[in-house]
């Protein structure tokens, strides 16, 4: 098999899983121009170097031409057209100035404190609405638009699951939620029922007063407010402040830092995790857990543990 046949089965197939891929589909067709329509057996490590390589520092865009020359020669790998990847690893990291804010758990106490601010006559619903949101958004791990999408229907507290439809990456996935957030959110299930239902059980699950679904852009504007009121904020001098996704960061990294308490394997786990937070692969998890000091210190534990196992087997 030539190297632009392979190309276009692999394109082919991703686009029958329903994937966009478009940026992915040019990095491989630059390839296959830049080597030519070879045989599989004659792409060099050299070439793919080349290829993905540019000057100066490893950027993003390095990074994008790696991660697609991954996928590309593990599906053929996985197919028999190839017997060994000619990529070399690891791939390249790209420095990166930005960090996402870890709320805190007395951080996170503050923000769903601070519903209590939005009290309104007009809709006294509100409190509790955002307050659950933000509950849903963290508890399960959502992207901000998965909370805003769900739809009554898709919210099973019988059986403790959200079914989560055509997210990112065309994917669609069952959460399941543990019994402190689905009592919570089964309190404000009962209060939703006094607010219309446009379109029955596929109405908006975390509904604006009409009924319908709260816009993305008016859930930040809240949030923000919010999280002005708790007094959650970085420096000034810092080019970023806490961000409505970083509570998906910050559900992961607790949920890491668990496990090392718990004294779980967690490099065994990462996959679990990825899965339940809805990503392609692991190297999409590993982005969300950013080295906090808590972090750092479960991990150092972890080792000192077993650094002091080893030294005792060895005088043994």
């Amino acid at each position: 098999m030539t190297l632009a046949t392979a190309i276009e089965a692999y394109v082919a197939l991703k686009r029958s899983l329903g994937a966009v891929f478009t940026a992915q589909e040019a990095i491989l067709r630059a390839f296959a121009r830049t080597l030519g329509d070879i045989p599989l057996e004659a792409i060099s490590a050299e070439a793919c170097s080349t290829f993905w390589r540019g000057t100066g520092p490893p950027t993003r865009f390095w990074e994008n031409k790696h991660q697609t020359l991954r996928g590309f020669f593990n599906y053929l790998l996985s197919r028999g057209h190839l017997a060994a990847s000619p990529l070399q690893e690891p791939g390249p990291r790209a420095h990166r100035s930005f960090r996402p804010h870890i709320y805190s758990h007395h951080e996170l106490q503050r923000l769903l404190d601070a519903t209590v601010t939005l009290t309104s006559t007009r809709f006294p619903l509100q409190p509790l609405t955002y307050r659950n949101l933000i509950l849903a958004l963290y508890g399960a791990g959502l992207r901000a638009r998965e909370g805003l999408r769900l739809r009554c229907c898709d919210v099973d507290l019988s059986e403790r699951l959200l079914s989560i439809w055509d997210t990112k990456f065309f994917k669609s996935r069952l959460v399941p939620i543990g019994t402190d957030l689905c009592v919570t959110l089964e309190t404000y299930r009962k209060a939703r029922e006094a607010l219309p239902k446009p379109t029955g059980s596929r109405s908006a699950f975390f509904a604006a007063r009409s009924g319908d679904a709260i816009s993305l852009q008016q859930l930040e504007k809240v949030f923000a407010c919010l999280r002005q009121h708790a007094g959650v904020r970085r420096p000034e001098t810092d080019r970023w402040q806490p961000r409505l996704h970083d509570l998906r960061h910050s559900m992961a990294v607790h949920r890491v830092i668990a496990w090392y308490r718990e004294g779980v394997d967690v490099e065994a786990r990462l996959p679990l995790l990825a899965t339940y937070l809805g990503h392609v692969n692991v190297s999409g998890t590993q982005i969300y857990l950013t080295m906090t000091p808590e972090l750092l210190t479960e991990a150092s534990l972890r080792f000192e543990r077993y650094a002091s196992v080893g030294k005792e087997i060895a005088h043994d």
